[in-house]
């Protein structure tokens, strides 16, 4: 068993642009694990809610309105490496992402690694 740095990485995203978003992603990095690759969660049906400012372009709603709208959580890690993780935003999520602003969470953190 090792050990490993990585950057937990969370974005929450609309069902309807998940393949997008999750395509995006795995064009930069594969998400390997051990003997497997492709290694992600999603969380499903869950609420996320935004008010669009005057200066927002929102995809969905309007300025100065409260809209609430399914969205699930995608999930994922990768090698603690801030070139990999700026590439992974910048060009696997913000191009393939429908909100102008997206919400992309990353945490340092360590994982178990069985077979590394």
């Amino acid at each position: 068993m090792e050990l490993v740095d990585i950057y937990r990485i969370k974005t929450f995203v609309v069902p309807e642009y998940v393949d997008a978003v999750v395509q995006g992603i795995l064009s930069i990095d594969d998400l390997r694990v051990g003997n497997y690759k492709n290694v992600m969660w999603q969380s499903r049906d869950g609420m996320e809610q935004f008010v669009p400012g005057e200066e927002a372009v929102p995809a969905e709603g309007k300025a100065g309105e409260k809209t609430t709208l399914t969205s699930l959580r995608i999930e994922f890690s990768i090698p603690k490496d801030e070139a990999i993780l700026r590439r992974v935003i910048e060009e696997g999520i913000y191009p393939n992402h429908p909100w102008d602003e997206p919400v992309i969470q990353v945490s340092e953190e360590r994982e178990a690694r069985k077979q590394h």
